[in-house]
């Protein structure tokens, strides 16, 4: 005798790939995942860059990223625990704007030549926070 959770599951077809890029909410997420990961890596090759070409220093290129890890390791349970209370959706979107808003400031302060060393500590810090409840939501959007 089967159960009902063995002709449950011989019954119901598999979606294809095709099927889950059908639906708006995935497109819409996987959309925006794509153009934060891109960020992300621009982020990631271009502040230790930055660091380099400021101070000449790998020391200090290490001290910026590590600043940016210690806030995302310190209140990442927290980012956890707010994302089970509120929308994961909302949480990644206004982590995902900060972090926007965080790189455009820094492409200013650069471009504009007035950028020191001081402020990308500061950077660091700001995006390691946001980072810090970003990921929670992201792992936990998609089941």
């Amino acid at each position: 005798m089967e159960d009902s959770t063995t002709t449950l599951a011989k019954e119901t077809p598999r979606p294809s790939v095709r099927d889950v890029f059908r639906l708006r909410n995935f497109k819409l997420l996987w959309l925006g995942e794509a153009v934060s990961l891109i960020g992300d890596q621009f982020y990631l090759l271009s502040l230790p860059w930055l660091v380099l070409q400021m101070t000449g220093d790998a020391l200090t290129v290490g001290s910026i990223l590590a600043l940016a890890g210690i806030p995302r390791a310190i209140f990442m349970l927290v980012g956890g625990a707010l994302t089970d209370r509120f929308s994961p959706r909302t949480i990644m979107l206004v982590s995902n704007i900060l972090r926007l808003g965080l790189i455009s400031l820094l492409a200013v302060l650069v471009i504009g030549g007035i950028i020191q060393l001081w402020m990308l500590y500061i950077f660091a810090l700001l995006f390691g926070l946001a980072d810090a409840f970003f990921y929670p939501a992201q792992s936990s959007i998609v089941p």
